[in-house]
């Protein structure tokens, strides 16, 4: 490709084709912003805006950090320092200091003395009941990639949500299509994120990473966003792959019963206390709800019949 053949395409919006949300097209910045180190780090993560192994990783650094005495870590800051680290080292990606921090904001979902609209900070991130894109998105694409398919449509809810008095309402008639997605996230809690096994690897993945961080300094590298542009999933190949280095043999040894299912398992996983655990078993409990523990999740939902007439 020339160099004004490139000018040119780079002067237009592109298009972009996504496993759940189809065809997008973007504009020139969007795929500026794409097309940095910081962004393309996504490609080796299984879960976007994140630490390798998302909340996983995030249990494993703050208990780190309690024992310390430090502060607790947030991927929401996390997002907001890369963001901030992206524009530093892309000077040629302009965007206006204050379109930065209002990024920031809908990240958070917490608008810092901001004089924008309320409900824009309900889109990403929303802190008032808990809908947003964001849910849709790891919702539909979790269902989707373990072979689960949903039974919710977030397109439809999209298309019947409106704007009331400074708060995204959805019509009366969708309240079936939030309990639909509701159950979804129970069934992907219960079938995927908290099976017995999974939280097992969880537990030994834990383990693993704790005893090689004293060698490699792996929860450091969250507070350095050069680092964490390079810390991904790929931490595990790094940690196996030196078979030579005998401080790493205990984590090795660990990630190795991950990978040949050599461990012992005894117990339930749900909400009640196991019985007769043995020494040398692991055993996993897990609670499971619809998102809002003992609560309804629908009752904080703004919902509105024709007319605008809130229910």
């Amino acid at each position: 490709m020339t160099q004004s053949e490139n000018s040119s395409r780079m002067d237009s919006d592109q298009v972009f084709h996504d496993a759940i949300h189809g065809s997008m097209e973007l504009p020139p910045l969007c795929v500026e912003i794409i097309n940095t180190i910081q962004f393309q780090r996504l490609r080796n993560i299984k879960q976007l805006g994140h630490a390798p192994f998302s909340h996983v990783f995030e249990g494993f650094i703050n208990e780190y950090r309690k024992k310390a005495g430090g502060e607790e870590w947030e991927h929401e800051d996390a997002s907001c320092e890369m963001l901030e680290h992206l524009f530093k080292e892309n000077p040629h990606v302009k965007v206006e200091r204050n379109d930065i921090d209002f990024i920031k904001d809908l990240i958070t979902g917490k608008p810092e003395k901001s004089q924008r609209p309320k409900f824009l900070y309900q889109i990403i991130n929303n802190k008032s009941y808990n809908i947003d894109v964001d849910k849709w998105d790891y919702l539909a694409r979790d269902s989707h990639f373990l072979g689960i398919g949903k039974s919710f449509d977030h397109e439809r809810m999209i298309k019947m949500s409106k704007v009331i008095s400074d708060q995204i309402c959805y019509r009366d008639k969708t309240v079936d299509n939030f309990f639909d997605m509701f159950y979804s996230r129970y069934r992907l809690h219960k079938t995927a994120y908290k099976h017995k096994t999974v939280l097992l690897f969880n537990k030994l993945l834990g383990e693993a990473l704790k005893s090689a961080n004293e060698h490699l300094k792996i929860f450091e590298k969250v507070d350095d966003m050069k680092k964490f542009t390079y810390f991904t999933d790929s931490i595990l190949e790094e940690i196996l792959k030196n078979e030579d280095n005998g401080n790493l043999k205990e984590a090795q040894n660990k990630l190795k019963d991950i990978i040949n299912r050599s461990y012992k398992y005894k117990g339930t996983v749900d909400d009640r206390n196991d019985q007769g655990e043995e020494p040398g078993n692991i055993v996993c409990k897990a609670k499971f709800d619809y998102g809002a523990r003992k609560r309804n999740p629908l009752v904080k939902i703004p919902f509105y019949k024709k007319g605008n007439v809130f229910l």
